[in-house]
């Protein structure tokens, strides 16, 4: 849990790079050292995404349109997890009273 956490964490500084050197599209797009970046474990996540996108020569762009898909998809998840895991206390409760 710790780990995802951490990665999380390292990807939004990783898109807040590209958002402050406004690398949003292929003719904007800059490399990783121009922008003192590491390409890491958070990276290339975010490149298997399509979040980071090269067009070539090592230069990469934030794909605005996945970083906010895959954000909505993770809150997804986290609210499904949330139900389950309060669907399973609720259960535990009504067994422990039964």
């Amino acid at each position: 849990m710790v780990i995802i956490a951490v990665m999380m964490v390292k990807q939004r500084k990783i898109v807040r790079a590209f958002e402050r050197a406004a690398a949003t599209t292929p003719a904007t797009a800059c490399r990783p050292e121009q922008l003192g970046l590491k390409q890491g474990m958070a990276w290339y996540s975010l490149v298997q995404h399509a979040v980071l996108r090269c067009p070539g020569e090592g230069r990469y762009f934030l794909d605005m349109a996945n970083w906010q898909r895959l954000r909505k998809r993770r809150q997804r998840v986290a609210l499904a997890v949330m139900a389950i895991l309060l669907g399973l206390l609720a259960l535990m409760v009504l067994l422990r009273q039964g």
